[in-house]
């Protein structure tokens, strides 16, 4: 499972400020991780968790050493989540909370934010990229459109990037040349 789209979750918790954000995440950390900082400056941690193919980050971002990063962790695998970024801001309320309180308190932000998620299944699949003309465009879109666009980079022609269903790669090849294939989960 994956969250179809981001949601958040906010607590207070002994006057901190607790703040869950879960996004699908397609392996662009430091990105998303700044926008979340832009959007809650002056926090005193960013802790985070994600979990991407096969892949596994886990942050506690200055708190004590397992009580941020891998609550939040355990509580992507807990709901089966693939594809998935969750980060749990703290503003610090001028209590301390202690160890176990610490990974209570991540806990609950974490699960209470993936509880208010829509989460779909992951598809199996292949990004790709294509270079078409920009009068070849708004048809791949339309060939497109129940896949998943994630780049356009518009120059000379127009590089796509995109998660496409299995399916749909003999019907793209035949409408333009794949310039590069990789297995993927979204």
């Amino acid at each position: 499972m994956r969250p179809e789209t981001e949601v958040t979750f906010e607590i207070m918790i002994q006057n901190s400020r607790f703040i869950g954000i879960l996004l699908p995440f397609d392996n662009h950390l430091k990105e998303n991780l700044s926008k979340i900082k832009e959007t809650y400056k002056k926090a005193t941690h960013y802790c985070y968790s994600y979990i991407y193919q096969n892949e596994v980050g886990i942050h506690d971002d200055g708190e004590p050493n397992k009580t941020a990063g891998l609550p939040i962790y355990n509580m992507l695998l807990k709901y089966h989540l693939q594809n998935a970024l969750l980060v749990v801001v703290r503003y610090f309320g001028g209590i301390k909370l202690g160890t176990g309180g610490l990974i209570r308190a991540y806990q609950k932000t974490a699960e209470e934010t993936i509880l208010k998620a829509n989460l779909v299944p992951i598809q199996k699949g292949y990004k790709v990229q294509v270079e078409v003309s920009y009068e070849q465009l708004k048809p791949l879109e339309y060939l497109l459109k129940e896949d998943k666009i994630i780049q356009k980079d518009f120059q000379e022609k127009v590089l796509v990037t995109a998660y496409i269903s299995e399916e749909k790669k003999t019907e793209l090849e035949n409408f333009t040349p794949i310039l590069s294939l990789e297995d993927a989960y979204f």
